[in-house]
């Protein structure tokens, strides 16, 4: 029993020295906005991880912001594996005012459930 007890403390401590140590995670979305003032908000971010969790490659969704007044194009590609992890690449389209930025972007998803941004 001390063994399996001192097994758990070891497994846990190193667990949370390589969560420490892992570099921080960005819901997948967070990009939009990053040069301008097209920022999502926690629903666009939540938005984005609903369609990336349901919908399968070509598919595409939309919706729009009206607090920010922003217009966002989510469009499905190919889905692929990294590091054992679930990925789909996707493309981002945000119109607000008179600018369109459009973003090919991928998303992995972590052990939390979450898709994730991959930052190159």
């Amino acid at each position: 029993m001390k063994k399996l007890f001192t097994a758990l403390i070891g497994a846990t401590l190193s667990m949370s020295v390589i969560a420490a140590e892992s570099p921080l995670e960005l819901l997948a979305g967070v990009e939009a906005g990053i040069d301008s003032d097209t920022a999502m908000t926690i629903i666009d971010l939540n938005k984005t991880q609903e369609i990336l969790m349901t919908q399968p490659t070509g598919a595409s969704d939309s919706w729009y912001n009206i607090d920010t007044t922003t217009h966002y194009d989510v469009i499905i590609g190919e889905h692929f594996s990294s590091d054992l992890r679930p990925c789909v690449a996707y493309k981002l389209i945000v119109k607000h005012s008179s600018k369109t930025e459009n973003q090919d972007l991928n998303a992995c998803m972590n052990y939390d459930g979450h898709w994730i941004a991959q930052l190159d």
